[in-house]
């Protein structure tokens, strides 16, 4: 700023120009501080929108969209993973842990050090799911992982046509031998930082499942084939990115899921059970308090799965000291599978990590399913 002196018969006049809009009486400019406050209201709007969104969008969006039903097999590969299902499975932004290779492989990029769960989940219909997970990051190289998930069906007893060659509605049925099913899927995954807002991860598994042995009457030759093992695999692939705009610690983040070729059963053709998710979280509490001893996190997922409309999945982690959490979520647009509830702990001993997480999920008539896991990690 430069001031100009005029002289006239008069005296001397010095003349000031005006301060600039973007600066106050001390020459300090605010519009460092105005734009973190607009942004803050644009997180809060779009969190108030996330929020709302099922309530009201849904009835126009979902509800126009033809259902999908049955058009994917393997559902196995989709369901929730370790004790933090209780956020309903909003897992696509939210901070990652082992279990994120599951969700959104780029969150392995958060992983530090040395992180492994053991989720075991009592499913519908007395079915457990196992799962299993575990990641290393190797410096600046990225995190490494190893997972494994199968299914317990249990022993069923066949029944199988009298004549095969026949009707069976009318030459009726008899019992055959007992069987189970086989049912996992094993992977490794990768998750890297390319810088430090952005993220990136995949998830390569092999998937397997084995429904025993029939026999099957082949219309076009007309001859019985006995004893046809019902089996079939598959290449899963899962990739998802996780970003950091800059504003407090806001991410969104985006996961292919379950990608894969087609798969067949005799002369029955499928597909794995892909879907595309979007994900934002943020702790609200960074809003108003930096550093404090509580997150308050919010995410909400937009899911896009191949056999059903949209989806949408809200879930709340409250963190106290980072040793206690307190999670709840819903699901929204499930026939049966909604409200979900949890909590857990970690604490580190000697510089040894454990973690226990406990969720409760309701799932309609079908009752309820329980999750526990358990976990160490090393900082």
């Amino acid at each position: 700023m430069m001031a100009t002196l005029q002289t006239s018969g008069k005296g001397a006049v010095v003349s000031l120009p005006p301060a600039p809009e973007s600066c106050n009486g001390m020459g300090v400019s605010h519009a460092p501080q105005q734009k973190g406050i607009v942004m803050r209201k644009k997180i809060i709007y779009l969190l108030l929108a996330a929020a709302l969104y099922p309530f009201v969008g849904t009835n126009y969006v979902v509800k126009a969209q033809p259902d999908k039903l049955g058009q994917s097999g393997m559902p196995f590969l989709k369901i929730d993973v370790g004790g933090r299902a209780a956020l309903a499975g909003t897992q696509i932004g939210t901070v990652g842990d082992a279990t994120s290779m599951f969700y959104n492989p780029a969150g392995l990029a958060m992983v530090q050090g040395l992180d492994a769960t053991l989720s075991l989940n009592q499913w519908i219909a007395d079915i457990k799911h196992t799962g299993v997970a575990a990641a290393y990051r190797l410096g600046n190289l990225g995190t490494f992982g190893i997972s494994f998930v199968t299914m317990d069906y249990g022993t069923f007893t066949r029944t199988v046509a009298v004549d095969i060659t026949k009707d069976p509605t009318r030459a009726g049925y008899r019992f055959g031998e007992d069987f189970t099913v086989t049912e996992y899927a094993v992977g490794v995954s990768y998750g890297r930082q390319i810088s430090s807002e952005f993220s990136v991860g995949g998830h390569l598994r092999y998937a397997y499942q084995n429904l025993g042995t029939n026999d099957f009457f082949n219309e076009i030759t007309g001859e019985v084939e006995t004893d046809v093992t019902q089996e079939v695999s598959n290449i899963v692939v899962d990739f998802g990115t996780l970003y950091y705009p800059g504003f407090k610690d806001f991410r969104f983040g985006m996961s292919l899921r379950n990608f894969s070729s087609q798969s067949d059963y005799y002369d029955q053709r499928f597909e794995l059970p892909m879907s595309f998710d979007f994900g934002v979280a943020m702790d609200v509490l960074s809003l108003f308090a930096e550093g404090g001893s509580s997150k308050l996190t919010v995410a909400f997922d937009w899911v896009h799965p191949r056999e059903f409309g949209e989806r949408q999945h809200l879930g709340v982690e409250y963190a106290l000291l980072d040793m206690l959490f307190l999670r709840g979520g819903y699901k929204f647009n499930y026939d049966e599978e909604g409200l979900s509830a949890g909590v857990g702990v970690e604490k580190a001993f000697g510089g040894v990590g454990l973690k226990v997480d406990f969720t409760y999920t309701d799932f309609g008539i079908f009752d309820s399913v329980t999750r526990i896991s358990a976990g160490v990690f090393l900082p």
